[in-house]
């Protein structure tokens, strides 16, 4: 439905789980001309022991994937929303104006793997309530998607992630109180503000700014660790934290 796209993991009934979505269709949601929520789960055959694909099934399960695209698309105008991998299987979901026809489409998308368990179904979801609260990341998914983004350029840049270093930081605030309140914490936490100021657009919900440093490990653990923190503290102060970025360290 759009070109832009996301991956993250999380966890689904306590399995690891990679969760593909369209991030362009969240301006869209609920859409009522697709009230339908239409899926295909698919078994693997080869998973590996955290219940993820292994390297040996990615190209099938990627042929599967367009074969399904293809059929739903031409028998019921349905549009891949997401997929979540987990616990050895891989979980297509669509929408669609219609369901019917749509068991149909699936046999035939299948029809060329039929090494390939799978199972099909519908339901009627006009508020795209599965999009919405299981395909969608939460505010914490989402600094991790960010999180990633940062990482990958660090790493094309031929940062290898070892080294520690200043990391810069961004929040927003309603109040010019509640960002003192968040700055006196995180100057207990070790960081230093280094700016402090407001906004001049008069309809901003958070025109009150802080900036701060600290310095810190930014491999994936560590970088996540240090956003969700300062996450849900400028969330409890209701405000905004803005992310962060940092040199590229490429030496010992």
């Amino acid at each position: 439905m759009s070109n832009n796209w996301d991956l993250y993991f999380t966890n689904v009934k306590d399995e690891v789980a990679a969760i593909l979505f369209d991030v362009g269709i969240r301006e869209m949601a609920p859409s009522a001309d697709n009230p339908w929520l239409l899926w295909v789960w698919v078994d693997f055959n080869q998973p590996r022991e955290d219940g993820l694909p292994s390297s040996q099934e990615a190209d099938l399960l990627s042929q599967i994937e367009d074969s399904l695209m293809d059929a739903v698309g031409r028998a019921v105008h349905g549009f891949l929303a997401g997929r979540i991998t987990t616990n050895g299987r891989r979980e297509f979901y669509f929408y669609a104006p219609e369901f019917a026809g749509f068991s149909d489409a699936v046999a035939r998308g299948m029809e060329h793997f039929a090494e390939y368990k799978w199972d099909a179904d519908s339901k009627h979801d006009p508020e795209w309530t599965h999009y919405l609260e299981n395909l969608y990341p939460t505010a914490r998914e989402w600094q991790q998607i960010k999180n990633r983004h940062v990482i990958e350029q660090l790493q094309k840049h031929g940062d290898s992630l070892q080294k520690k270093r200043p990391v810069f930081h961004w929040a927003y605030f309603s109040s010019e109180a509640s960002r003192s309140q968040f700055a006196a914490e995180i100057k207990s936490r070790g960081y230093a503000v280094t700016d402090e100021s407001a906004v001049a657009d008069a309809n901003s919900p958070f025109p009150w700014s802080v900036s701060f440093e600290r310095v810190d490990n930014v491999d994936w653990n560590s970088i996540n660790e240090v956003t969700i923190e300062l996450l849900e503290l400028a969330n409890s102060l209701a405000g905004d934290y803005d992310g962060w970025e940092t040199s590229v360290e490429t030496g010992e």
